[in-house]
């Protein structure tokens, strides 16, 4: 009976602060978690969901992970209502149970780590950090986008699993991962020094796609899936995989969204993975012959307007075989 779990979230809501239809068929509400508090440094922080399942309602939570039906919440937050709420949908009265329901965290997200992540933008201009930023030619406007970390080790205070992983304590940059409901699922922490170990990525979320950018890219406008996350930065509407594998992607990115690969058409991996994209009839990047470098970043140092590139040599169906044909072969 959906429509008496309605009714009473509706009348529960006053007790959940932030809270907020996000749609009516499913049913989707969003607010601050009332089981673990949310967020403490950041009063808008809004991780709690009630979703329809089957013929009910069920509250979860983002960030302690908790996941429990609307009578358990009606229970915890309104004794007279939860025996009004069992009355109407069972036809009985039930005994109060106590809750005793204490949140166990594996993560938090970046904005609750302000003591040892900080955003770029915070930092001095002569950083190391914004030093390393600035010799890429990331542009001024996306450096919000990135924050540091000044001992890479520290992250293990939060994510316990990484523990024994982690055994450095040098300064990176971190780029983190959000869902399309803006709920960080990860993050990549890049070297800024020459340490053989570039990249240690941290994982959140295992029910989420680590895609870089999904929470601020227009899906109403063309989008451009590349694999580093740096390299995205250098475009205007743009996510990355982190990788050259963008299967997940294309489960959740608009079908004519373009898929760039780095220029890399000695490796046999990239080319597979290219071939593949053709094949199931995706568009792709077919890189000019005579276009210097690797990647993204290392194009835009050398002066391309890379993103024109981009648009002027993207190919589907027959003709992206045709060039890619061409490609492999340089």
């Amino acid at each position: 009976m959906l429509w008496i779990d309605t009714k009473y979230a509706g009348l529960i809501s006053p007790k959940l602060d932030k809270w907020k239809v996000k749609q009516t068929n499913p049913f989707v509400a969003n607010f601050r978690c009332p089981i673990c508090g949310d967020s403490a440094s950041n009063p808008n922080k809004a991780r709690g969901y009630l979703l329809q399942h089957k013929n009910s309602m069920m509250l979860k939570c983002h960030n302690c992970g908790i996941s429990m039906g609307l009578d358990k919440l009606i229970e915890k937050l309104d004794s007279s209502l939860y025996q009004q709420y069992k009355l109407e949908k069972f036809g009985k009265k039930f005994e109060k149970k106590s809750f005793d329901f204490k949140p166990k965290f594996e993560t938090k997200s970046i904005e609750d780590l302000p003591d040892f992540i900080e955003n770029i933008t915070n930092l001095d201009v002569n950083h190391p950090a914004v030093l390393y930023c600035k010799s890429r030619k990331l542009p001024d406007y996306k450096l919000k986008y990135i924050y540091y970390i000044d001992d890479v080790s520290r992250i293990t205070e939060v994510v316990e699993k990484y523990k024994n992983r982690i055994k450095t304590n040098e300064g990176r940059i971190v780029l983190p991962f959000y869902s399309k409901n803006n709920d960080i699922v990860g993050f990549t922490m890049r070297a800024i020094d020459k340490n053989p170990l570039r990249y240690i990525t941290i994982r959140l979320r295992e029910d989420e796609p680590m895609i870089y950018g999904l929470e601020r890219i227009n899906l109403k406008k063309k989008v451009v899936c590349v694999e580093g996350p740096i390299d995205s930065l250098f475009l205007s509407n743009a996510v990355a995989v982190s990788g050259a594998d963008m299967k997940k992607a294309t489960e959740i990115l608009p079908k004519n969204t373009i898929y760039v690969f780095d220029n890399q058409p000695r490796n046999k991996t990239i080319c597979n993975l290219l071939d593949r994209m053709i094949r199931n009839n995706y568009t792709v990047c077919i890189w000019p012959n005579n276009l210097y470098g690797k990647d993204i970043n290392d194009m835009v140092l050398t002066g391309y307007s890379v993103e024109k590139i981009i648009y002027n040599n993207s190919y589907s169906d027959l003709g992206a075989m045709l060039k890619f044909n061409e490609w492999r072969k340089v």
